[in-house]
């Protein structure tokens, strides 16, 4: 009764251990009665400051008595078979869900019965990770319910035989993430200074010295949860030992002023649950949840606008004010809450950034006649997909328009890429570009064709009340993340700078390849601290060496006027000057970090 059992009543065993140890499921008595007398021991034998509960998630199903007799209570039902219907695996994911929430509450009173300051908290795992249809039934949003502080798991590399490594800017990304759902509650990353796949020897420096400025960046922390079992200076490779030594030191040193920051912008990125929940059992297209919002992320950090994420289950009207544009990376499965929430917000004078099928779908994945924000858009869905991915192209409608004029005097046409709705535009809005048939490349006597066609829009404004909208029918974000054509970057990034107009709230002249930080004491709403990140290197990950960067300014819009500035860290001479209203800050060279504090009165 200790362990998770099969169908034939057989202990299960986990698949990521050597040698394999055995699971428990949340109802069992190992993670209740046991856990609980243990947690007791602990508390009233040691000075303790918490409880960190390790390996939280439960994978698959389980058949032990206790989960079958508590899923019949709720269901009437018997616990379903792996090969069962979609319908029942989702009943038992839905029951599986209020399982975990119970078992982590309980844990957390279990420790909180020995004084509410006492900590209990745990790892979640990627915000991108959607896992199959049965899954742990534990996300990063049940984390912010019940833990003291937030710990996403953030390794370089993931521990599995084939090695590929996380985008640099990840470990700032899944900060904004925690910070944005709890801002109240501070965001750790969980690393390791050893890996978790080679942990024996040292994770490549750069990147993790890059990574961990990233995460500061954004007011984050980091916990260097390191494997070996012993004290990195005697361990056998002693090589990064101290190596994030810079970091931590940071940290100390301006403890004060970092506490409690959370990321300052008016660009909200939607983050949607039941939109990764869709992506369970993987996409006819080929496609991943995470490719739209990496997409998005790329332009906007490439360009220096400062952004964070908007939780769907906290979506409020107050919350949505805070921004001027909101942009909906193929956000499919919304609600009608949800959308009566985002058409109030245009109305009254928001902007709207919209991809591919969003608001297509319900918040359970049923799909819908048309776009749930179709008067939004400007535009009703014909019914019809395209398969883009091959010899198609964009027609440029509208040369005059901000997000094309650029490329217009040089070009009639852009890449499409990726699957294309066909949609029909309403009277009013503007076809900025539009959908053309394919155009075959071999043999090259019949490339070519007699007509561009404009009837179906690719991109489209409309204006709705006091807002307007952007809504592009294919995947700009997906082909960005995919292979990153300029085409669909700059129509991405225009498109941003248009709806926002004057309200974004800084220009810099930083490369692409400097990443930028912007937060703001919640404790004292006049403190910022702006932040620059160096990437620049060579092409190829892992990063062996850092480039220099000279001569970078920056001009900052914050409330009130400038009334004090403390550089907390700087390789190079920096100035700052208060000039016609702006903050601005010149910094002479940049070899890895740059950090300030701004008092405004």
């Amino acid at each position: 009764d200790w362990f998770s059992v099969d169908a034939q009543g057989k202990p299960t065993q986990l698949n990521y251990t050597r040698p394999q140890l055995y699971s428990s499921c949340y109802r069992g008595y190992h993670r209740n009665e046991h856990a609980k007398e243990f947690i007791k021991h602990l508390m009233t034998s040691y000075t303790l400051d918490g409880i960190w509960h390790n390996s939280i998630g439960v994978q698959g199903i389980c058949y032990c008595k206790r989960c079958e007799a508590s899923f019949r209570k709720a269901t009437g039902e018997r616990i379903p078979g792996q090969d069962a219907p979609a319908e029942k695996l989702d009943l038992y994911m839905t029951w599986k869900s209020r399982m975990a929430d119970g078992h982590m509450e309980t844990m957390k009173k279990t420790v909180k019965s020995f004084g509410e300051e006492k900590v209990y908290t745990a790892e979640v795992f990627s915000m991108f990770e959607a896992g199959n249809r049965v899954n742990s039934g534990i996300d990063l949003y049940m984390a912010r319910d019940h833990f003291d502080f937030l710990v996403s798991v953030a390794f370089l590399t993931e521990n599995s035989e084939h090695i590929t490594y996380a985008d640099l800017n990840y470990a700032n990304s899944i900060v904004k993430f925690l910070k944005s759902m709890a801002p109240d509650k501070e965001a750790i990353i969980l690393y390791g200074g050893n890996g978790t796949s080679h942990r024996y020897v040292m994770d490549p420096p750069v990147d993790l010295k890059v990574w961990l400025w990233e995460a500061l960046a954004a007011g984050g922390r980091f916990w260097n949860c390191s494997f070996t079992g012993m004290h990195p200076g005697v361990t056998y490779d002693q090589r990064t030992a101290l190596h994030q030594t810079e970091t931590y030191q940071f940290v100390k040193a301006n403890e004060g002023i970092l506490t409690q920051h959370v990321s300052l912008s008016n660009i909200g990125v939607y983050y949607s649950r039941a939109t990764r929940q869709s992506y369970r059992n993987g996409s006819s297209e080929g496609d991943h949840f995470e490719s739209f919002i990496k997409g998005i992320e790329t332009v906007l950090i490439e360009d220096h606008i400062p952004h964070d994420f908007i939780a769907d289950d906290q979506v409020t009207r107050e919350k949505l004010s805070k921004y001027s544009v909101v942009i909906l990376p193929n956000v499919r499965c919304i609600s009608n809450t949800e959308i009566s929430l985002l058409k109030e917000y245009v109305v009254n004078g928001g902007n709207l950034l919209a991809t591919y099928e969003t608001s297509l779908f319900n918040e359970n994945g049923s799909q819908r006649s048309d776009f749930g924000l179709a008067e939004v858009f400007g535009c009703n869905f014909t019914g019809e997909k395209v398969n883009t991915r091959k010899d198609f192209y964009q027609v440029i409608a509208d040369p005059a328009h901000y997000v094309v004029s650029p490329d217009s005097q040089q070009t009639q046409l852009l890449i499409n890429a990726g699957y294309t709705l066909l949609c029909k535009a309403a009277p009013s809005a503007r076809k900025i570009c539009t959908y053309n048939p394919v155009v075959h490349n071999q043999p090259p006597e019949k490339a070519w064709t007699n007509e561009w066609a404009r009837e179906f829009p690719t991109v489209l404004e409309n204006t709705y009340r006091k807002g307007k909208s952007i809504y592009f029918s294919n995947q700009p974000d997906l082909i960005t993340f995919e292979f990153a054509h300029p085409d669909v970057r700059n129509l991405l990034v225009r498109s941003v700078r248009y709806l926002a107009g004057d309200s974004l709230a800084l220009e810099t002249n930083a490369p692409e390849s400097v990443h930028i930080g912007l937060t703001r004491s919640l404790e004292n709403p006049k403190e910022y601290v702006f932040s620059f990140v160096n990437t620049t290197s060579g092409p190829v990950r892992p990063l062996r060496s850092l480039l220099p960067v000279y001569d970078l300014s920056v001009k900052l819009r914050l409330d009130g006027k400038l009334a004090g500035h403390k550089i907390l860290r700087a390789q190079g001479e920096a100035k700052v000057a208060s000039v016609n209203g702006t903050v601005e800050v010149k910094l002479s060279k940049l070899e890895d970090f740059f950090a300030v504090h701004f008092t405004m009165g």
